[in-house]
């Protein structure tokens, strides 16, 4: 199932994207961007979702933790 979590911009400060969706079931992980880009991550454990959504900065650790797990971007 996937579920879809949106974050307030303002707070985090984050000017690329807002929501991201992830399959617990599959390891999917999608980060949706302001400019209708998805890029898509296979083989995520949940715990490493749970990092990136507490993490204060997020485009840093999409570049450091989640890049290696990238598998499309359309």
């Amino acid at each position: 199932m996937l579920r879809t979590t949106t974050f307030d911009r303002k707070l985090w400060q984050l000017t690329t994207f807002e929501s991201i969706s992830y399959d617990k079931e599959n390891q999917l992980l999608f980060i949706h961007f302001l400019d209708d880009t998805t890029l898509q991550f296979n083989a995520v454990p949940e715990n490493l979702v749970f990092q990136f959504i507490l993490e204060k900065n997020k485009d840093y650790f999409i570049e450091r933790q989640l890049k290696p797990f990238l598998i499309q971007h359309n």
